[in-house]
């Protein structure tokens, strides 16, 4: 049975990309499309309870969820653990495809204005993730997720479950 993994990734990541492409990897994983949720009181916690009976499935390593604070919090919440990636610029690869460039522009477009809010200190410290990542310029998810895997496998407050809910101390509060 294997042990998930939830990550938290900024929009243009490459959360879709690395699904869509997992048989290049030696991973089994799960995209949590926010989208395909309407956006009604409580939809958090339907997308949160769908996210935990994915991870609890043992059939993923690695879960990628949307960067929604109403999601965050009601992760918090629960208690669950979590990690955050985020870009360290949103201008990445210069080499990348026409088509992958028009796709970061519409990112570009959409999430500007939040950027500096998602990747500031007191964005992290408003949440409990067990964890925070930065890519480089030039990196996406697949390039670090051989790290997050050797994270998820080595530290168990990662992924610990029981009763769908974290047993592990989160390492950001350890008062928790």
């Amino acid at each position: 049975m294997k042990k998930a993994l939830i990550i938290s990734a900024f929009a243009g990541c490459g959360k879709t990309w690395l699904v869509e492409n997992q048989e290049r990897f030696k991973y089994s994983m799960r995209d949590s499309d926010s989208s395909t949720y309407k956006k009604t009181e409580g939809w958090e916690k339907r997308y949160v309870e769908n996210i935990l009976q994915q991870a609890n499935s043992g059939n993923y390593d690695f879960i990628f969820m949307c960067q929604t604070e109403s999601v965050l919090k009601e992760m918090d919440a629960q208690e669950l653990p979590y990690v955050i990636v985020e870009p360290d610029n949103i201008i990445w690869n210069e080499l990348e495809t026409a088509e992958r460039k028009k796709q970061r522009q519409l990112i570009k477009q959409q999430w500007m204005g939040r950027l500096d809010e998602r990747t500031s200190l007191d964005f992290i410290n408003r949440h409990k993730p067990v964890s925070f990542f930065v890519l480089n310029q030039d990196q996406y998810l697949s390039d670090i997720i051989d790290d997050l895997y050797w994270k998820k496998e080595s530290n168990s407050s990662f992924t610990c479950y029981s009763d769908s809910k974290l047993t592990e101390m989160n390492l950001f509060n350890p008062a928790h």
